[in-house]
């Protein structure tokens, strides 16, 4: 599905239990309290689970309208990077409080079954107020790990806009048992894939111009 909807699907894979989970994506499963695996939480609403039904699923959710926006920026260097995420409601839409979150994965990553998307670090999430038409811009820094440090080509960034207001309830029946959940709807979502703006490439920053048909501000 990533490859299918690589404009309008931004999946984000968090391990739990084994050698591929860190601090940040086990503090994103206890926000939920899935206590089970595999956990699909599509748009932070419901468990997509049966994997067949995941698409179909997505494409439903996907036809649900909303007014908020959401733009990336990322600029740094190395391992150095200051992602900011731009979050606007439309001049007609309705006014919101939300939570603003932005993660760091790698893509291409682990075993193949399970190697797209893994997050490697977080925000702790910026809780803001806004009015139809307004807009608040959110920048957090991020020190890439040595696992995307050795892969940049594959480093990405993801911002979405959460309700704040988390409510426990059935997200799957499985076998014909209710599982439950914590539940907050993402009103919109973003990311942001490398090679990413602003960054000196090319040896420019040395002086090497050779690589660039421009080289005037």
């Amino acid at each position: 599905m990533i490859d299918t909807y690589p404009d309008t699907i931004a999946i984000i894979e968090i391990h739990d239990g084994d050698a591929y989970e860190v601090p940040w994506g086990t503090a994103r499963d206890a926000f939920y309290q899935a206590s089970w695996t595999p956990c699909s939480m599509q748009d932070g609403l419901y468990d997509g689970f049966p994997p067949s039904t995941y698409e179909s699923k997505f494409q439903t959710r996907q036809a649900v309208p909303t007014d908020v926006t959401i733009d990336m920026a990322v600029f740094g260097g190395g391992v150095a990077w200051n992602v900011s995420a731009t979050v606007c409601i439309e001049p007609t839409g309705d006014g919101k409080i939300m939570d603003v979150w932005i993660a760091q994965a790698v893509d291409h990553y682990g075993p193949v079954n399970f190697d797209r998307n893994k997050v490697q670090d977080g925000s702790d999430g910026v809780e803001i107020s806004l009015a139809a038409g307004e807009c608040a811009v959110i920048t957090e820094p991020f020190v890439l790990n040595s696992v995307s440090a050795t892969s940049p080509e594959n480093v990405k960034f993801f911002a979405w806009a959460q309700d704040t207001e988390l409510v426990w309830a059935q997200v799957m029946v499985y076998g014909g048992t209710p599982y439950y959940a914590y539940t907050a709807e993402i009103y919109q979502g973003g990311k942001a894939l490398a090679p990413f703006e602003g960054v000196f490439v090319d040896g420019f920053e040395f002086g090497d111009t050779l690589g660039w048909s421009v080289v005037t501000p």
